[in-house]
């Protein structure tokens, strides 16, 4: 299974946003997208996705063309986070939320703390994949030091309640914001998952090309998952 988070830009690169469907659909082909700054186009079946609106037409979004979905709610920060179910072969639940972080009077905590805390409550099944455009990094940390950015990662790197995906196979974080105007290679954007599926984690990827980088100012990142491995109750 291959899962793909990504934020296409769309308020800032609408005139390409239907080049990066098409090749999120058509070439990238992941079982399931987490997106963030998207707008579905109208030919998308509702079915395949998830979609909460920030404005304009444009929000946060699931996209699973192949498998069942269903809709989940955030009661806070409306827009920010589109939130699923969808059921695996063998009748197995997976919690599924897309996450895009916001940035309040310039701090992204405790916004974001707050985020996984309401997530956390809502998840009623054992295994999970959440992720998105966080707005943070481990090296935030070091640019911003004190506004947040480092409890954060240690929670997360504490392997308690998530398992940080890219982590798993990279020492550094991978880039995948590449805006002009920001000199530090910051990895924004995160596939974290439940402990349950620890042992089912096979690569963590990005997608530095020069498609992904003209039609965004992030690139995706790819997690492929084992769903048959021993270490997973699937």
């Amino acid at each position: 299974m291959r899962i793909l988070t990504w934020n296409l830009g769309y308020w800032q690169h609408s005139s390409q946003h239907d080049k990066a469907w098409d090749y999120l659909c058509n070439d990238i082909k992941a079982d399931i997208a987490l997106l963030q700054e998207v707008k579905p186009p109208s030919w998308l079946p509702c079915h395949t996705i998830v979609f909460e609106e920030i404005t304009r037409g444009w929000g946060t979004a699931i996209y699973i063309p192949l498998l069942p979905l269903s809709r989940g709610y955030l009661s806070r920060y409306p827009g920010r986070v589109a939130l699923a179910y969808t059921i695996l072969d063998g009748d197995f639940p997976l919690f599924i939320a897309s996450i895009h972080a916001p940035i309040i009077n310039g701090h992204v905590f405790p916004h974001l703390n707050n985020i996984f805390a309401e997530l956390e409550s809502k998840k009623h099944v054992s295994s999970a994949v959440i992720g998105g455009d966080l707005n943070s990094a481990r090296l935030a940390e070091k640019v911003w030091p004190g506004n947040g950015h480092g409890p954060f990662f240690e929670r997360i790197d504490s392997g308690d309640p998530w398992i940080d995906c890219c982590r798993r196979f990279n020492t550094v974080e991978l880039q995948t914001f590449f805006r002009d105007t920001c000199v530090y290679p910051f990895q924004d954007d995160h596939i974290f998952a439940s402990r349950d599926l620890s042992g089912c984690i096979r690569t963590c990827n990005v997608m530095n090309n020069d498609l992904t980088r003209s039609v965004s100012d992030h690139i995706p990142l790819i997690v492929e998952l084992d769903l048959s491995c021993e270490n997973t109750t699937v």
